[in-house]
């Protein structure tokens, strides 16, 4: 047991013991330099000597180059690559530059590492370990963390270790657990400085020593050198130094103190980073040195030998090393090493060019068009990422102005498809400081648009482009309806209507102009029609667009697929909907495209809650909030957050539903989208309504009709709150107020064939004529034959439940059993226990008897069970659906296997799809 680690060995130990039992573990060591990370892990490892190991370490020269550190902690793996699905393990070759790289979004190398983690698992538990996680480079850190977190049961344990004060890599790790090391004891760092202490102190001298390393291991052994023989004693009143700082120095002086061969040796091996052994002994030796030029400095104790060649003792001792040495021979080494890796091809041609500029070189145009080429290869042949470190490099050595604002937006875009929005993000506000052509700019200022809707922040989006369509307008009409097509796009997500009515329009206008039939423009002008306008022209667009959204552009910044599915929503064309969503889901798993996948889930949530599958609406919706937060997607998070709370809402899980909700409303107020943040108190208000609780309902509804006619919204399928609140009205016997509300509903009912919307409104009407038994039951005649033409059981169930309890009232006891009776199989069978509660006891006044018809079994399982268990249901096997899933092959077995557990009577594939058909089947009932 380490000294003075027994309770966080035994933490450890304790994640070790759990993947020799098939379950997964992750854990964030977190503490300053020094304090014993990397031997808390290496002890770990030595107990764990019959789990597989694997292992990086970040450098702080390599954090600019990506994949560096997945490629080196993958190494001693690769055999197993062809144990993952195909398209995976060509995303990690071409990432880690070994085999013929494919443009992939970088999530498709985050899924890849899982799956090679899960293939590598099966021949027993394995242990991962990245050490200074501070320094290991994005591509990297973020491609772990994406696999960590999706880990279940394949047995693999992944720890790693950061430097306290760096937030960076903490932050991209949050939702890893975190343990932070303290300082030992006062007891443990008197039995270090006995043991390993590397002079004799006087008494004076030791209590200086425990005062400046306050429990730091690493100063307890190094500091004694620098403490014998000085005189300080204990009550020196000097602040005392930060640990790294102390340790700096120390390091520092013993390097200055080695021959001046050993210390150029030793700057080269600083700064060349992570190098397989042959590459290392290459360099030396183009600079006249070699292998045992380091001997001195590993008489030293500086470094050691390993078995691929030397590394650094410690971080800080490369760290003093690279800055303890002058300005001028760091250039030299870079420059020596940048004259090595001349003629290289990509991805070594990112580390020449990194070296170069390293070594103070000036722009170069010759070096910059190299670059250049190197990054425009086909896309089958280049990784995004290192496209667009390979765009970023030559911009650096291309002279100022419209060349250099040019190569930086390619590397924007590259960073985009590669999956990095900060990253663009970043690139483009340098480009727009270099661009000198009109057009760059605006295409500059639309791709930041498109960015920051995606991470969250519409209302910036809207004002650059807005500020820039006046520009575009007259040097290219069709860019500018595509602009607007973007403000549209933005003033739909945080819910002004009224507004993308005028700005699709101008669009639509400029479009014409230009000759041009754009998709994208017709598209948002269709949405914003369907949702305010002239609903039967909005139906007409929309069928023209069928074809073209078949197969739409995937790489084009507008989400087709996902607007063409809000047209059809809005539309209440729900089979329609879920064809043109589900078809694109499935095409984004396969080709990995996570970010796209989040946006297409969350409205396919919305379509299946309306479908009454409520089950696969909150895996839906679980999925997507999850997708989003680990692409960046902000924008998606208080939208799946906001479709589960209504689903949850309907299921009368309130604890759920108001924790959802309330997340809705912190995220919807981060991001600016106050749309989402209606959606959530319009779930609240469903939940209130479910439960019988009526003034809550109307409370919060009130709120939602608020924002609805400040910003010329309706009624609809997305945002809908008129028949909850009519309905709450009606129960509180304010008749009033209710039909001022249903004149919304009627007039959103009456805009195109919308059969939902029709059909809640005239049970709306029915509600309201209490004293005319012919009249309302005329309406709720009218609205269930409505709601047939849609599967909106819910909906259905709503109105039979309406009807009977108002035939109850009226005495007529035999008519309405029967429709309470059918109201409350449907709200059993969906899992609405809230309002199956209210349809028994008006059942029981009305003198029937209930029947609990048996819940739906998928209602069992948990949202990624029902995840697993849609796409099994497509015949897709384990390892097919490990791949579209993001999870490992273990995860999907140990997920099916509970499935079948919960599921009495399923226990093969086929019996599964049986019942998924079956399930889909008795929804449109």
């Amino acid at each position: 047991m380490l000294l003075g680690r027994s309770s966080e060995c035994a933490r450890l130990l304790a994640l070790i013991d759990k993947a020799r039992g098939g379950e997964s573990g992750a854990l964030l060591i977190r503490g300053e330099a020094g304090i014993g990370k990397t031997s808390l892990i290496s002890y770990v490892a030595a107990q764990a000597d019959d789990l597989m190991r694997l292992g990086t370490r970040g450098v702080e020269v390599e954090s600019d180059l990506p994949y560096v550190g997945l490629a080196d902690l993958l190494r001693p793996v690769l055999h197993f690559l062809d144990r993952i699905p195909e398209r995976q393990a060509a995303a990690l070759t071409g990432a880690l530059a070994l085999g013929p790289a494919v443009a992939q979004d970088r999530f498709a190398v985050a899924a890849g590492t899982l799956s090679l983690f899960g293939a590598i698992a099966e021949e027993g538990p394995v242990l991962v370990t990245v050490d200074d996680a501070q320094w290991l480079d994005p591509y990297s850190l973020d491609a772990l963390a994406f696999a960590t977190r999706r880990l279940g049961r394949e047995g693999v344990v992944v720890l790693f270790t950061t430097r306290d004060e760096l937030e960076e890599p903490a932050s991209r790790l949050a939702s890893i657990e975190t343990m932070t090391l303290g300082g030992l004891d006062a007891d443990s760092a008197h039995r270090l400085i006995a043991e390993e202490g590397t002079a004799r102190l006087t008494e004076g001298e030791a209590a200086r020593l425990l005062a400046e390393a306050r429990g730091n291991p690493l100063a307890l052994i190094e500091l004694p050198a620098l403490l014998a023989g000085s005189g300080a004693d204990g009550d020196d009143t000097e602040a005392p130094l930060p640990i790294g700082e102390l340790l700096a120095h120390t390091f520092g002086s013993a390097v200055a103190r080695l021959p001046q061969e050993a210390q150029d040796a030793m700057l080269l091996l600083a700064v060349l980073g992570t190098r397989p052994l042959a590459g290392t002994e290459a360099a030396l030796r183009a600079h006249d040195l070699s292998y045992e030029s380091l001997e001195a400095a590993e008489a030293a104790g500086l470094v050691v030998e390993e078995r691929d060649g030397y590394a650094f003792r410690h971080p800080l001792v490369r760290s003093a090393v690279y800055h303890g040495a002058t300005p001028v021979r760091r250039r030299r080494a870079h420059h020596a090493i940048a004259r090595s890796l001349q003629g290289a091809t990509a991805p070594a041609l990112e580390q020449y060019a990194w070296h170069l500029a390293a070594s103070g070189a000036e722009p170069d145009e010759h070096v910059a068009s190299l670059l250049e080429n190197a990054a425009s290869g086909a896309p089958e042949t280049l990784a995004y990422p290192l496209a667009s470190r390979l765009y970023e490099r030559a911009a650096r050595f291309t002279p100022e102005g419209q060349r250099k604002a040019e190569r930086l937006l390619c590397a924007a875009r590259a960073s985009q498809a590669a999956g990095s929005l900060n990253e663009a993000a970043a690139i483009l506000d340098r480009a727009l400081e270099h661009a000198e052509q009109l057009n760059t700019q605006l295409d500059i200022r639309q791709l930041r648009c498109y960015l920051d809707v995606q991470r969250g922040r519409p209302t910036r989006s809207r004002e650059l482009l807005r500020s820039a369509v006046d520009e575009a307008e007259k040097v290219d009409p069709a860019l500018a309806a595509v602009m607007l097509g973007g403000i549209a796009l933005t003033e739909l997500a945080v819910g002004d209507l009224t507004a993308a009515q005028r700005t699709s329009e101008t669009a639509m206008k400029l479009a014409e102009t230009a000759h041009q039939t754009l998709l994208p423009v017709r598209l948002l002008r269709t949405l914003v029609l369907l949702l305010g306008g002239d609903a039967e022209a909005g139906r007409t667009l929309l069928r023209e667009l069928a074809q073209p959204l078949a197969s739409p552009d995937p790489a084009f910044p507008y989400p087709l697929s996902g607007v063409g599915g809000l047209c059809h929503l809005a539309a209440e064309e729900l089979d329609e909907a879920h064809g043109l969503l589900d078809r694109a889901a499935y095409t984004a798993r396969g080709s990995s495209a996570v970010g796209l996948l989040s946006h297409l889930l969350c409205t396919l949530a919305v379509v299946e809650f309306w479908r009454g599958r409520w089950s696969s609406s909150v895996a839906h919706a679980d999925e997507a909030v999850r997708l989003a937060e680990a692409t960046g997607r902000l924008i998606e998070v208080p939208r799946g957050l906001a479709g589960l709370a209504r689903t949850e809402a309907a299921l009368n899980r309130e604890e759920d539903c108001r924790k959802h909700a309330a997340q809705t409303m912190e995220w919807a107020a981060a991001t600016e989208l106050p749309m989402d943040a209606a959606r959530a108190r319009g779930a609240l208000g469903l939940l209130e309504l479910g439960l019988g609780r009526f003034e809550e309902a109307v409370h919060r509804l009130e709120e939602v009709r608020a924002f609805s006619r400040t910003h010329g919204r309706g009624d609809g399928l997305y945002l809908t709150w008129a028949a909850d609140l009519a309905d709450a009205y009606v129960h509180l016997h304010m008749p009033k107020e209710a039909r001022e509300v249903l004149e919304v509903l009627e007039y959103e009912g009456s805009r195109g064939h919308r059969p939902v919307t029709a059909g809640a409104a005239a049970r709306c009407r029915g509600l309201l004529e209490p004293n005319d038994p012919e009249a309302a039951s005329r309406h709720m005649q009218r609205s269930l034959a409505l709601l047939a033409e849609r599967p909106v059981p819910f909906e259905r169930a709503r109105t039979e439940f309406a009807w009977g309890e108002q035939l109850r009232r009226q005495g007529r006891r035999s008519e309405a059993r029967p429709l309470l009776e059918r109201a409350h199989a449907t709200f059993e069978r969906l899992g609405a226990s809230g309002w199956a509660a209210r349809v028994a006891a008006e059942l029981h006044a009305a003198g029937g008897t209930e029947v609990r018809p048996e819940r739906a079994p998928l209602e069992r399982l948990t949202p990624q069970e029902m995840q697993v268990a849609l796409v099994v249901g497509r015949g897709l096997t384990n390892h097919e659906v490990a791949e579209r899933l993001f999870l490992s092959v273990k995860t999907v077995e140990f997920h099916l296997s509970n499935i079948y557990r919960k599921l009495d009577g399923v226990h093969r594939r086929a019996q599964l799809v049986r019942l998924l058909a079956q399930a889909s089947e008795a929804s449109a009932v």
